[in-house]
């Protein structure tokens, strides 16, 4: 078992942590094992990392953002309040994603997920829901409220229960 690291803002940090230049960290964050954060990070408060999480450059966390380990974070991400990013999700660089949007890891029948795509400059609206192995190309926006539960291959805006092209851009 890896030795655990209390440093000075309450937060319980892994020794393996890893970070690049000009890090803010917020308090009573807990970082486990593997994570790696890039130069510029902001990670606010309450903020769960769990392993192998990798985050780039120049990205925001705030408060109460959980990450189920085993993804990766571009640069120039936004992930707002309480967001969670599940295992095998890919969120590529300046993806916005909105307070409380959450991303899913497996299936109701227990089917793992292989791995779900959020491309460039995506946005999320609040409270979204995403299905695992679904892909979100490059520019969409993805209305409020919205259960997006098969992929977004053209670029537009998505929206409803299920999510459907309801614009194209």
């Amino acid at each position: 078992m890896k030795p655990w690291l209390l440093i000075r803002n309450l937060s319980i940090v892994d020794s393996s942590f890893v970070h690049g230049k000009n890090l803010k960290m917020g308090y009573f964050n807990v970082i486990k094992s593997g994570v790696k954060v890039g130069n510029k990070v902001n990670i606010q408060n309450f903020v769960l990392l769990k392993s192998k999480t990798k985050i780039g450059n120049d990205c925001f966390i705030d408060s109460y953002v959980r990450s189920s380990g085993d993804n990766r974070i571009g640069n120039n991400v936004v992930l707002r309040f309480g967001s969670t990013i599940a295992r095998k999700v890919y969120v590529d660089d300046g993806a916005f994603i909105s307070p409380n949007a959450m991303t899913v890891f497996s299936l109701p029948d227990g089917t793992k997920s292989n791995r779900t795509y959020i491309g460039r400059g995506v946005f999320i609206g609040t409270a979204v829901v995403l299905a695992p192995n679904i892909t979100i190309s490059d520019s969409c926006i993805i209305g409020a409220n919205s259960f997006v539960n098969k992929s977004c291959h053209e670029r537009g805006v998505y929206a409803g229960n299920p999510a459907k092209l309801i614009r194209k851009l």
